[in-house]
């Protein structure tokens, strides 16, 4: 997922007619950030908020997840898919694919088990 694709996200909903804070409070960030978010002028670092509130922007408005393995957001029911697959012996790509579904905090999976 590109790191700026869920800012792209924030910023329709904004210009859906969600106010900034009605955003932050929706996904937990300040609402100075939002904003700051929103209108360009973040002065921080993008890959630390993107780690920490890109994952929740793209479940949340687009019934999406901010996948680490394909670094872009992909659908819910395809990330179910991937992670109810078996692991694969036989193919090195779907072997990388499975440990990542296995290790990843969005795992759908894992998530029903808890």
């Amino acid at each position: 997922m590109s790191s700026l694709e869920w800012i792209e996200v924030l910023r329709a909903e904004n210009v859906a007619g969600k106010t900034v804070a009605d955003i932050a409070r929706e996904i937990g960030m300040p609402r100075p950030s939002v904003s700051m978010l929103i209108n360009g002028t973040y002065p921080a670092d993008l890959n630390k908020a993107s780690a920490k509130h890109a994952a929740k922007v793209m479940r949340l408005y687009q019934n999406k997840v901010a996948c680490p393995h394909f670094a872009r957001a992909i659908g819910f029911a395809e990330c179910q898919e991937h992670a109810a697959a078996p692991m694969s012996l036989s193919h090195p790509t779907k072997l990388k694919l499975w440990r990542a579904c296995q290790r990843c905090e969005d795992n759908p999976i894992r998530k029903e088990a808890s």
